[in-house]
């Protein structure tokens, strides 16, 4: 026991400095402080050997402290006693999680919380409500006994007068073994479903006893990513980028030849179905799927991280599925995977939205002012030097170019068709609407940890389209031909995921709802493209999800931390407090004075009829 004398002081000298300390135990265990924190994970390693689930745990906590007790004589237990002390002496309090496994016939929940302090009840309820809502077909249970928590026939590790000053704080967590089967082989999806519901929820539990018991400011309680973050999660991130940026998406799935196909598509009396061409194919997608699934996500401890990799690989497998089935019936299914369906509520929405603004008089038609595609770029590049004075190493590019159609940012850089053109009124809308957000959100995802954040979360597009519509609102650009736009394209993909053919969608646009001919046939290429492309219907269904989301008085400039989706904001708050996330760097100017003052008017709209211009 000579060698256990000298690791006592050295772990507490550690706790005493604020320095990370890594201590191997022969034989016995491990103390783990990737940052000196007023908690400790405990796992005491059954003789029977140890459990996956509860040892993966263990290694996803910032404290940790991994041993079998009948290899040291109860010396490490006593340390564990003496460490809390510590620990609370630095923070005003510590608290003690362990964990074991529960058998069967003795546990019918598969987790119970276990307590016995009246001050420790608030976290327990907590880490419960947390557990729940994590993992819903999860059983949780509170169990308040009268003796601290511990594994059955162990002795309690917290002191019973240091318990009772509520100096350190015990809570105990059995598991029953749901991930096996009857041969006690691991079932991989159910282990790994509880092992990140129950270290999400653990997460949150520490931050809130930091905030609750502690004399530390939890905003200011932040690991340095450096020390939690290993080379492995940088790789993987690396990888997926890597593969990412081996193709353009909406290049790849956009026609080439839009304006010669809308020239033959006129000469033919708009009766014939155009050809549209696609550029070469770069990559092989079943190369790409195979380079996704070498990574081992499934190795990495930390939870969110785990979440954010799995979810972006998911999304590019699908989009791999997509162009290999370009030109497909099969691309439109894919579609739906990726952009999702029409419902209902949007369908009659977008319907009312026409009714609605074409029973208003028209205004009498005057010759507008339009500026062609040089100079559109002209004004693109000013406000790229208007976002240079926040940021002085922002820099990107604006092309003018003859294989696409219309307007795309691509990878923070602007392209434009060499036949656009657009009215002076609605260019300051439109450079919001790409400058503003599209190129604002990749530049502020690029100065995050992940790639993805560039890349853009899965399923990010509804929210980066509806905050980019939001954009032409408040600088007075949102005009009724552009809502007319929004709604007539949920029409079109509604009524191309119903079967109709090209022709019968461009005459319902063009005679039903009154759009010219160029404009009918755009909206439709646009949805039509590569097999049938469902992307259209997401700005008019961010849009209003987006209203709802002010109304709630939810934070606008998180938004544009990167290009990301509404339900990836807890993990987002998550990777912020964590200090692994950055606030945006560029803040785009309708979030500033005076345009930002017009969102008050959001706050009383009862909908987005509100927005129709009615004079």
């Amino acid at each position: 026991m000579e060698a256990l004398d000298k690791v006592l002081p050295q772990v507490l000298r550690a706790i005493r400095d604020k320095n990370p300390i890594h201590k191997q135990i022969p034989n016995t265990g491990k103390i783990v402080f990737n940052k000196i924190v007023p908690y400790i994970f405990i796992y005491r390693i059954p003789v029977d050997g140890k459990d996956r689930l509860l040892a993966e745990l263990a290694k996803s906590e910032l404290a940790s402290v991994i041993y079998v007790p009948e290899k040291s004589n109860g010396e490490i237990d006593r340390w564990i006693t003496k460490m809390a002390k510590a620990l609370a002496e630095e923070f005003g309090t510590c608290l003690l999680v362990e964990v074991w496994n529960a058998e069967d016939e003795e546990q019918a929940s598969d987790v119970a919380i276990h307590l016995s302090q009246k001050n420790a009840l608030g976290l327990a309820e907590y880490l419960t409500k947390n557990v729940r809502t994590e993992s819903p077909d999860l059983v949780v249970e509170l169990k308040k006994g009268t003796k601290l928590p511990s594994p059955p026939n162990s002795p309690a590790l917290a002191d019973a007068q240091d318990a009772k000053d509520n100096l350190v704080f015990s809570l105990g967590l059995s598991i029953r073994k749901r991930y096996e089967d009857r041969e006690g082989k691991h079932l991989p999806l159910i282990l790994r479903n509880m092992r990140e519901s129950l270290a999400k929820s653990l997460s949150r539990l520490f931050f809130e006893f930091v905030r609750v018991h502690t004399n530390v400011r939890a905003a200011d309680f932040k690991m340095k990513v450096h020390e939690r973050l290993n080379e492995e999660i940088y790789e993987i991130d690396a990888v997926l980028a890597k593969e990412s940026q081996k193709f353009d998406f909406l290049l790849l799935t956009t026609p080439i030849n839009a304006h010669d196909a809308w020239l033959q598509f006129k000469k033919d009396k708009f009766r014939q179905a155009p050809v549209f061409h696609y550029r070469p194919m770069p990559i092989d997608p079943d190369v790409v799927k195979r380079n996704l699934y070498n990574l081992r996500i499934e190795d990495i401890y930390d939870p969110t991280i785990a979440y954010l990799f799995r979810d972006k690989r998911r999304e590019l497998d699908d989009m791999m599925t997509m162009l290999g089935s370009r030109g497909t019936p099969d691309f439109k299914y894919g579609s739906l995977m990726v952009f999702g369906n029409v419902s209902d509520n949007l369908y009659e929405l977008a319907k009312a939205l026409l009714i609605a603004i074409d029973s208003i008089p028209q205004p009498e038609l005057h010759d507008e002012d339009y500026l062609d595609a040089n100079q559109f770029a002209q004004l693109a590049k000013e406000e790229i030097s208007f976002l240079q004075q926040q940021a002085p190493t922002f820099s990107t590019s604006v092309r003018v170019r003859e294989d696409i159609s219309g307007v795309m940012v691509n990878r923070g850089v602007l392209n434009i068709s060499k036949q656009y053109k657009i009215s002076r009124r609605r260019a300051t809308a439109l450079i919001q609407h790409e400058v503003g957000t599209h190129i604002i959100t990749y530049f502020n995802g690029k100065e995050q940890t992940f790639s993805l954040f560039s890349q853009g979360v899965p399923g990010y597009e509804q929210l980066q389209e509806g905050l980019a519509v939001l954009a032409e609102y408040l600088v007075d650009g949102l005009t009724n031909d552009r809502l007319r736009i929004l709604a007539g394209r949920v029409l079109a993909v509604q009524h191309m995921l119903m079967g109709h053919s090209f022709v019968e969608t461009f005459d319902m646009l063009h005679e039903e709802y009154r759009f010219d001919q160029e404009t009918a046939f755009t909206m439709t290429m646009r949805v039509y493209r590569s097999g049938g492309l469902t992307k259209d219907a997401l700005y008019l269904q961010g849009f209003t999800e987006l209203i709802h989301y002010i109304q709630e008085g939810k934070d606008i400039d998180i938004l544009t931390i990167g290009k990301i989706r509404e339900d990836y904001l807890p993990i987002i708050a998550d990777l912020m407090q964590r200090g692994i996330l950055k606030q945006p760097l560029l803040k785009p100017r309708y979030l500033q004075d005076p345009y930002v003052n017009k969102i008050k008017d959001v706050h009383h709209f009862a909908s987005i009829f509100k927005m129709i211009n009615y004079e």
